[in-house]
């Protein structure tokens, strides 16, 4: 995909249920998605003599005859209690920066790498999400070269100055019956704890490391040609994903065979701060349906976002489709009560109310036809990032906070 590359559609329209228990944060999320297949990501396939990986972007998305590659869907949210500097005004457009990945600015690897925070400290060789607070200057300025030192970020993150990132993953969480979690302050930082997945080891010559149960998957792999034909296991109760209870180690007389494709990322159950979504989601042949539900109040508050009843918060959803970055449709800010409406800005979004239901262990349990939904645009940003707004013709009021992204794409008129 190229720089200048557009979806067929501009914008989506999320549909969401908030609710609360008193004890437990609950959402119905819900998305037009008329494409299959977002269950299938990051393959390594036996094609003619060795292993290759089959990933990033889906064949809908490249429109490209000769594609290979298959990336899930996914639904995120921003959550803040108000801490970071304009985050209301401008939502997930405020960590996005020059220099970062899938921008035509990119920084290099061999750049980053050298560089004593990013390189040296965190062992990263890309530049991902950011605060511009994290950075040294104004706090608008944002120069990932200029980041601050690592006891200046340690209190920033103790006064809860860093945006909460939850996640569902049609792939990597959905089986395992959780989303991720991570924060971005400094970088996207996962939280603590393991996640629901990892990567296991391979080589063209000798394969990965697991592969499926053949007792389960007949040739203990998927068949590439079957799947790129449409004919996509069942979402939800298919076996496409390497879950626990169907790894086992690789075995090349069963598993190497010419279309064999076995997923790279095996899941597992996560533990810590990591665990603190639980999320499930169905693909009805339209739509996606996905529910997430987690504790207002949690174990590790260093990585997460506290929630008390009666409170307002900051919320902005995005959705991915059929491959990451900056592939995606991404939500304004919109304020989020808990039990109460927030007032409304005639420059941001209508707010939504997380309203009280009785208790509910799970989202599942939540009687959602119940409860209003409330609908909200989520718009294709393509490569425009903060660094353009600060530097743009509107620089003076985005700096100074006097204007927000509702209303620099025209919508505090509706």
């Amino acid at each position: 995909m190229g720089s200048n590359w557009m979806p067929a559609d501009a914008e989506k329209q999320l549909r969401t249920r908030a609710a609360h228990d008193g004890e437990r944060l609950h959402f119905q999320f819900r998305w037009d998605q008329p494409d299959p297949g977002g269950w299938i990501h990051d393959m390594l396939v036996y094609h003619e003599g060795e292993w290759r990986q089959f990933a990033t972007p889906s064949p809908w998305v490249s429109g490209d005859d000769e594609h290979t590659g298959f990336y899930e869907d996914r639904l995120s949210f921003f959550l803040d209690d108000g801490t970071v500097r304009g985050f209301e005004e401008f939502a997930g457009w405020l960590t996005a920066h020059e220099g970062m990945r899938s921008l035509p600015s990119a920084a290099a690897p061999d750049e980053v790498e050298a560089h004593p925070h990013y390189g040296e400290r965190l062992e990263k060789s890309d530049i991902q999400k950011f605060l511009p607070q994290a950075c040294a200057g104004e706090w608008w300025e944002g120069d990932w070269r200029e980041v601050r030192p690592p006891g200046e970020l340690r209190a920033m993150k103790r006064r809860g100055e860093f945006l909460d990132l939850p996640m569902w993953r049609a792939h990597r969480s959905d089986p395992v019956g959780f989303g991720t979690d991570a924060y971005v302050l400094d970088y996207r930082h996962a939280d603590d704890g393991r996640r629901t997945y990892t990567s296991q080891n391979w080589d063209a010559g000798s394969g990965p490391e697991l592969m499926f149960d053949p007792d389960v998957v007949n040739g203990g792999a998927l068949d590439y040609h079957a799947v790129s034909n449409g004919e996509f296991p069942t979402q939800g109760s298919g076996t496409y994903a390497l879950t626990p209870d169907v790894t086992v180690p690789f075995d090349r007389n069963v598993a190497e065979w010419e279309g064999a494709m076995i997923p790279r990322r095996p899941l597992r159950e996560p533990t810590g701060s990591a665990a603190d979504w639980t999320a499930s989601g169905t693909w009805t042949g339209e739509e996606w349906v996905v529910k997430m539900s987690r504790q207002l109040s949690t174990t590790d508050p260093s990585d997460t976002t506290q929630l008390t009843p009666g409170e307002v918060y900051l919320w902005a959803p995005a959705v991915h489709h059929g491959a990451g970055k900056r592939w995606h449709w991404t939500g304004y800010t919109h304020r989020l009560g808990l039990g109460v409406t927030p007032e409304r800005r005639a420059d941001l979004p209508p707010p939504l109310t997380a309203h009280k239901v009785d208790p509910a262990p799970t989202a599942a349990a939540v009687d959602w036809d119940a409860l209003p939904t409330h609908t909200t645009p989520l718009v294709f940003p393509g490569i425009q990032s903060w660094t353009d707004l600060v530097e743009g013709p509107n620089a003076d009021a985005v700096r100074n906070l006097e204007t927000t992204m509702w209303a620099l794409h025209g919508r505090a008129e509706d």
